[in-house]
């Protein structure tokens, strides 16, 4: 029985052991990913198609809010008429 409960003590330490070896070596892998993902940002961000990509978004960015803008005007003068369902 001694044995026993040793062993599996033996099993346990050496379970914890890897247990902390491996998020070491998780802690290392993330920052990598860290570095690489910046890396690629960066390195994406030079092309044209992504300088394409920024003026689209600034395009469809100031159309939603010109139309934010007249929502915002209509329910003004028409109040009532763009309330949130939510409240039912």
């Amino acid at each position: 029985m001694h044995n026993r409960i040793k062993r599996l003590e033996e099993l346990v330490n050496g379970a914890a052991g890897l247990i902390a070896r491996l998020k070491e070596e998780n802690e290392v892998l993330r920052q990598k990913v860290e570095l690489l993902g910046s890396a690629r940002h960066k390195a994406a961000a030079n092309t044209s198609s992504a300088r394409e990509l920024a003026d689209f978004k600034a395009k469809v960015r100031r159309r939603l809010e010109r139309i934010c803008v007249k929502i915002e005007k209509t329910n003004d003068q028409q109040p009532g008429l763009f309330e949130d369902d939510d409240a039912e």
